[in-house]
């Protein structure tokens, strides 16, 4: 995992600034669900199990909270700024979400998992299912930022959004994205919805900008070695 970009402190933005979030303890299967989960939210992480490699990212990053083993817990105390929170995470997934919820924004009741036809989008966890086919439903988890852009098109389906309108729509107000971060985000964004048989739902329209078509027939499930999901 590559470092985190520290953000500064601003004031009187909705939404607030993305949480920046520095785990420095063993890998854990159950704790990945976990981490996605903050990562939906918009919280920026970045994690090791290495205290060099931690101990490096603090020499020139700053993150809001440090998140270290009882092991770890004094030297990285040590080596935190000042203005990092630090909190001891002995590796439950319960209590990393016990810990973190204080200094998370609150989730309105509009967040809650919202249904377009057959694909169901829950901005909470940063899930997306797609009932492709009779019986057979896929799911595929999507970053925060494609998320947000799947759902300001899956609530205008079957019309054209332009560049602009999505980037207004998709972004936080304190964001600064550049002219082509659309692009970007929707070449990340296509493979995803592939991998729940959804290839071509995501149009390109030359000088007006995309729309998402649910009409599409489906392809069928993702191919073999992709991370869609099944859901029993």
């Amino acid at each position: 995992m590559h470092p985190m970009l520290t953000t500064q402190p601003q004031k009187n933005l909705e939404p607030p600034v993305p949480l920046t979030l520095l785990l420095v303890c063993a890998s854990h299967p159950r704790l990945q669900a976990a981490l996605d989960e903050l990562r939906a939210r918009g919280v920026l992480v970045a994690w090791s199990a290495q205290a060099d490699q931690a101990l490096q990212w603090l020499s020139t990053l700053t993150p809001d909270l440090l998140l270290v083993s009882s092991a770890m817990q004094s030297l990285m105390t040590a080596a935190a700024a000042r203005r990092t929170k630090v909190l001891c995470f002995d590796g439950e997934p319960e209590q990393l979400r016990s810990n973190l919820a204080p200094f998370l924004p609150k989730t309105s009741p509009s967040e809650g998992p919202q249904r377009f036809g057959a694909l169901e989008l829950d901005p909470h966890s940063g899930w997306v299912q797609h009932q492709n086919g009779p019986g057979e439903a896929l799911r595929v988890h999507v970053p925060a930022t494609e998320l947000r852009l799947l759902l300001c098109l899956a609530r205008q389906q079957g019309r054209a959004m332009s560049r602009e309108a999505l980037l207004k729509a998709a972004w936080a107000a304190n964001e600064t994205p550049q002219a082509r971060s659309v692009d970007q985000v929707v070449r990340r964004l296509r493979p995803l919805l592939a991998q729940i048989g959804l290839p071509d739902a995501l149009r390109s329209l030359r000088g007006l900008g995309y729309r998402l078509d649910l009409n599409l027939e489906s392809t069928g499930p993702a191919p073999t070695g992709q991370t869609a999901q099944p859901l029993v």
